[in-house]
């Protein structure tokens, strides 16, 4: 299983790494390309290995301090740094007692970003298959909040990677995009 997902999450991740040069468009869809780039080339590409991503972060992040960590780790032990980025700011989390990676952004163009990350886990690369798990929109007074989420899944494992992308139009909310990757059961 972890060979198979270690070739898979890296197939997943150069084609994150592609996203960002190829919109040559508006400002808003280029920092959901970083959003999605930054997901695919932490999150998902380090999914198996995240003592591996912690390394990787300590060299090219600012880890926050544990107060500030605090708000993003809701309770759960583990560290959250700023990822730097032209695009935007960046908040990438990684927990210590679950396998869970999450991103956060403080703004990212809620359909922009659906798009690409449809684009990105909904065509699991060989040997997984794809499934939406969920999908779910609801409107606030202070905009739409909307949840999608795929598995990928192998005959051979019962491990299942699990990836999530809620997005807000609201401009009050703390983050306008997170998404987070998963091992599952």
């Amino acid at each position: 299983m972890h060979k198979h997902f270690r070739n898979a999450a890296i197939t997943v991740g150069a084609v994150g790494g592609t996203l960002l040069p190829t919109i040559g468009v508006a400002a808003p869809e280029q920092q959901a390309a970083a959003f999605m780039d930054i997901y695919t080339s932490h999150c998902i590409k380090y999914l198996h290995d995240f003592d591996g991503l912690r390394s990787q972060l300590k060299k090219t992040a600012t880890q926050l301090p544990a107060e500030k960590a605090a708000m993003f780790l809701q309770g759960s032990p583990g560290a959250a740094w700023m990822v730097p980025s032209k695009q935007g700011q960046f908040i990438l989390v990684v927990h210590n007692d679950k396998n869970l990676c999450a991103l956060y952004a403080k703004t990212v163009p809620a359909l922009a970003a659906q798009d690409m990350f449809e684009k990105v886990v909904s065509a699991a690369p060989a040997p997984f298959r794809s499934e939406k798990k969920r999908s779910t929109s609801t409107q606030g007074t202070d905009g739409t909040r909307r949840t999608v989420a795929y598995e990928w899944s192998t005959d051979s494992s019962q491990r299942k990677p699990l990836f999530a992308l809620t997005t807000t139009t609201s401009t009050k909310s703390v983050a306008q995009g997170v998404a987070t990757a998963a091992i599952g059961h």
